[in-house]
């Protein structure tokens, strides 16, 4: 995913910085919720939060090949 992709999402939703660079750490190097949020400093409930939040906003805004049927 790129920068620009990842950004246009968390905007859309309005993560705030430490949440979406949490998010950052888990989609895009792999970090699992417990290390992120302790990378960043924040509960993990937050962080897998943000991450939902993230996911879900990011399937709405994604159609897939198997979400139209082919």
């Amino acid at each position: 995913m790129k920068l620009a992709y990842f950004n246009q999402v968390a905007d859309r939703i309005g993560l705030e910085t430490h949440a979406r660079e949490a998010v950052w750490l888990m989609e895009i190097d792999g970090m699992p919720s417990h290390y992120a949020a302790r990378q960043m400093d924040m509960p993990q409930a937050k962080v897998s939060l943000a991450h939902a939040r993230f996911m879900r906003a990011l399937r709405q805004t994604t159609v897939l090949p198997t979400d139209i049927g082919h």
